[in-house]
């Protein structure tokens, strides 16, 4: 099975969907077969048995086609830009192109989603039907358990100061404001791994995984106060970690939370700044909880169970292509 996978940028393995084509090309020939991670004007010039299509980016093919949606633009715009300066007729500009290219994008092919909340949000602003949710998957193998003062003392920190770490880009959407202002307000130190800088915190700058893996378990807890997201990849290798993630209840954390209700407490709606804060507060007292959902993300999101997901949707959209051929 020849599999090119269409990503954004595929020279690129810092942003999340060009993180997620690399891992499933890495997946797809544990599987037995062979991928092609490029971008969407070089697709006719690899050969491939499927293509496998993402966000915005997609291509008519002649081959079978699998179309991911890594969130909902409608949803992503609406929600998560509630607190940028834009006037509302870019913002609704802004949205309704972005809603053309991802309907475009989703047409004409076997569609997969990387959340149930995604699923359900492309289903009622598109009407288009999602075949099959596949959340993300991530390399437990290097983030995991580990010990939190090994970490400290690897990276000379002091073993009493209480940390908080945001990831990721400082951007509106993340809301880095409200990650400095509880860690402020809980009497932690905040540090933020990723570009841009935040007032207040200190910057480690861009990681490679195994730094932000050791920097992960040195910290008390990782902030995720994000407005939007589908299926955060940092949120799940923080938690595969076994280090506490206080976050919002959005995308993939909705599941987790249906899942292991004894997390609910470590979460707050988007936005909220006094009930993340109130989050942050409870993490001490929330210790099992923290543990119940490592264990549910090292089960439910290793590469094994990715790879098992990703061949059975392969499965389908031939059986599918074939029935239709026949």
């Amino acid at each position: 099975m020849r599999v090119a996978i269409v990503s954004p940028n595929p020279a690129n393995n810092s942003g999340g969907v060009e993180r997620f084509c690399h891992t499933l090309g890495e997946v797809i020939g544990r599987l037995g077969g062979v991928s092609s991670v490029v971008g969407v004007a070089d697709l006719d010039k690899v050969p491939h048995d499927l293509a496998i299509t993402n966000g915005m980016v997609s291509r008519r093919t002649t081959s079978p086609r699998i179309h991911v949606y890594h969130g909902c633009w409608v949803d992503h715009v609406r929600l998560g830009s509630r607190t940028n300066a834009y006037s509302l007729p870019w913002k609704t500009q802004f949205l309704l192109k972005g809603a053309a290219k991802e309907i475009w994008a989703g047409a004409h092919a076997y569609r997969v989603a990387v959340s149930a909340p995604t699923a359900a949000e492309v289903e009622h602003w598109y009407r288009l039907r999602v075949h099959r949710v596949i959340p993300n998957g991530i390399d437990t193998g290097t983030f995991a358990i580990g010990d939190r003062d090994v970490a400290r003392k690897q990276l000379q920190v002091s073993a009493d100061e209480r940390l908080a770490l945001f990831i990721g880009r400082a951007e509106a959407r993340k809301r880095p404001d409200i990650a400095a202002a509880a860690a402020s307000r809980a009497g932690y130190r905040l540090l933020t791994a990723g570009s841009g800088s935040v007032a207040g915190a200190t910057s480690l700058g861009v990681l490679s995984p195994t730094e932000l893996r050791t920097w992960i378990q040195a910290a008390d807890c990782v902030l995720a106060p994000s407005d939007y997201e589908a299926c955060s990849l940092a949120i799940l290798e923080a938690m595969s970690t076994g280090t506490a993630v206080v976050t919002t209840r959005v995308g993939y954390v909705r599941t987790l939370v249906d899942q292991m209700p004894g997390y609910l407490d470590l979460t707050a709606p988007a936005g909220d700044l006094d009930e993340f804060t109130r989050a942050l507060t409870l993490l001490p007292s929330r210790q099992a909880a923290v543990a119940d959902a490592t264990a549910y993300v090292r089960a439910e999101n290793n590469l094994d169970r990715f790879a098992a997901h990703w061949s059975a949707a392969i499965d389908d959209v031939l059986a599918r292509t074939r029935t239709v051929s026949g």
